[in-house]
């Protein structure tokens, strides 16, 4: 296979570059900041779970966190009187609080399990014993802290949660990103970074793209894929390739407060949850010191969208902080609000479904790796190996529009077909939000 750019230094850019060189490419990964791993996949949670609205993206979770938790060997990392930094796959367990649990809800749990996912259903009196610091009251509908209703009381109780045992979070992502591209270098992989694209130019004739830097110097490439997360559509632009669906980037807010103590005195054991009953996710951090609490974009809040993805609000704000805290105040009565703490990041969104668009263009030569935010750092591994094969048999002639590349996954033997992932599909059953 010939030269590939690869236009991001993210999770999934570097993942993409590993196997495209172990398939004899020659990748180079492109990125205008000093460093793989600084754009969106350092303000990522890192959350590894399997629950999704889909079978494909559920087994392509199990893989991800079958590589998670191998991740060393994977690497080919480690061995006798080696010691690398690897990121860490933590593992308190998830449960997932659904609404309702119904058919579909047991319908998804019934695939986890064939695909060999530790997976239970847990009734509202389960979760209490289980989990005594957890309030099982429904906070359904859900509602903004300036509702009169917001801290009504109720005797519903949640429906139940579905519980995966195994399930964590990566500690931590931008460590993951560093080990992907040791191995690269290791491998074959190039690394241009500090390099800001200014123009792309097509050519006809000998290689197909030209890319102008800001600084003013070239470099020309046979293959390019955009992995540029939140400057997906931008870079689209640049390329002069429109895609039947949109990638828009939107702005998040991730809040932090002290985890609340036990009778011991230490710091309670909270799994990580995502509970659209309260339209918040939340993981433990620092050893389980702290809590990190995201939106699960429940239908009352107003999603923040950015046009520029080079101009926006970096900084915490204090009103989200609090609609975040409170609503975990309500599921979590201990917590104490405390003082203003958290990160901003960008996602990279297909608002059509939030599933991302892996898939070849219309432009010979181009391929994007886009609207990954939300679901795809715990897939990133994977992603990587499914983006490679695409591209190296398109390159090879196969016309994946109409004969769609096919991969089984070797931990879970699921057969992915990639036109799951094409930018000419209609919208597949999901949450609508980042839980997939």
């Amino acid at each position: 296979m010939s030269e590939v750019a690869i236009i991001g230094g993210g999770v999934i850019g570097c993942a993409v570059a590993w196997e495209l060189a172990r398939r004899g490419a020659r990748p180079v990964v492109i990125d205008r900041l000093g460093d793989v791993g600084h754009g969106s996949t350092s303000a990522s949670c890192g959350i590894v779970r399997r629950f999704y609205s889909t079978p494909t993206m559920t087994a392509m979770a199990e893989e991800g966190a079958r590589i998670w938790a191998d991740w060393g060997n994977h690497l080919g990392l480690g061995g006798p009187g080696k010691e690398p930094m690897l990121a860490r796959f933590e593992r308190p367990g998830m449960l997932f609080i659904p609404p309702a649990v119904d058919e579909r809800i047991e319908g998804i749990v019934e695939h986890m399990r064939a695909i060999g996912v530790r997976v239970e259903l847990l009734g509202a009196d389960e979760i209490a014993a289980r989990f005594p610091f957890l309030d099982t009251s429904s906070h359904w509908p859900i509602r903004q802290p300036d509702d009169e209703d917001f801290f009504e009381e109720t005797e519903r109780r949640i429906c139940g949660a579905v519980f995966e045992p195994d399930a964590g979070y990566v500690v931590s992502p931008m460590l993951a990103t560093q080990n992907l591209r040791e191995v690269g270098e290791r491998d074959g992989v190039r690394f241009l970074l500090g390099h800001a694209v200014e123009e792309v130019r097509r050519h006809e004739k000998g290689r197909r793209f030209e890319l102008v830097f800001s600084d003013g110097s070239r470099r020309s490439f046979d293959v390019l894929l955009n992995a540029s997360g939140p400057h997906s559509s931008v870079f689209n632009r640049k390329v002069g390739c429109e895609l039947p669906i949109e990638t828009r980037a939107l702005r998040r807010e991730v809040c932090a407060v002290e985890t609340p103590t036990g009778s011991d005195g230490r710091p309670l054991g909270v799994p990580v949850v995502g509970d659209l009953d309260s339209g918040i996710y939340l993981r433990p951090e620092g050893g389980g010191r702290d809590l990190v609490v995201g939106s699960l974009d429940p239908e009352c809040d107003t999603m923040e969208w950015i046009d520029d993805p080079d101009d926006w609000q970096m900084g915490v704000s204090e009103k989200i902080f609090e609609r975040q805290i409170l609503r975990l105040m309500k599921r979590m009565p201990t917590v104490e609000k405390g003082r203003l703490r958290g990160i901003a990041g960008l996602y990279d969104v297909t608002p059509l479904d939030w599933n991302p668009v892996l898939d070849r263009t219309q432009v010979p030569g181009y391929y994007v790796a886009i609207g990954t935010s939300g679901s795809s750092f715990k897939t990133a591994p994977v992603v990587g190996a499914l983006v490679a094969q695409l591209i190296e048999a398109c390159e090879g002639g196969r016309n994946h529009d109409a004969d769609p590349v096919r991969a089984t996954l070797p931990r879970t033997n699921f057969e992915v077909d990639l036109s799951f992932f094409s930018r000419l599909r209609g919208a597949h059953t999901s949450s609508g939000t980042v839980l997939g």
